[in-house]
């Protein structure tokens, strides 16, 4: 009786071993994926943003016959009339710049990364 108490008190090197090559693996898998969700969000908030830019774009087009450019968030603030509101997150990962073409009649307007997308280079560019 007492040997049978003996053997069945902990877990043995092999089981620890294998316990820890699993989680080892689960890891390796998981933190790549994750990484990958993070940036594809983060791509997704300056797709957004970009997109309320090109809403505010044809919305001061249609009032006045011409696009707005900018650089910064104030610029395009101040240039849109009121047509565009920064998000708060939106300037959080990207910035934008729209530069006009076609004596105002076209513009292009690009989404560049920064801060944790700062590798990722230009990530929307919209031309009309």
């Amino acid at each position: 009786m007492r040997s049978t108490l003996l053997k069945n008190r902990g877990m043995t090197l092999i089981e620890l071993m294998v316990v820890v090559a699993v989680l080892a693996t689960v890891t390796a898998i998981a933190i790549p994926a994750y990484t990958g969700y993070v940036t594809s969000s983060r791509i997704a908030e300056c797709q957004n943003e970009a997109s309320a830019i090109q809403i505010a774009e044809e919305e001061f087009f249609l009032s006045n016959n011409t696009y707005f450019a900018g650089s910064t968030k104030a610029d395009l603030q101040n240039n849109s009339n009121g047509f565009y509101t920064a998000t708060a997150n939106g300037w959080n990962n990207c910035t934008y710049s729209v530069t006009l073409s076609g004596g105002g009649n076209g513009y292009t307007l690009t989404a560049t990364g920064i801060n944790k997308l700062a590798g990722k280079g230009t990530v929307v560019t919209i031309t009309k």
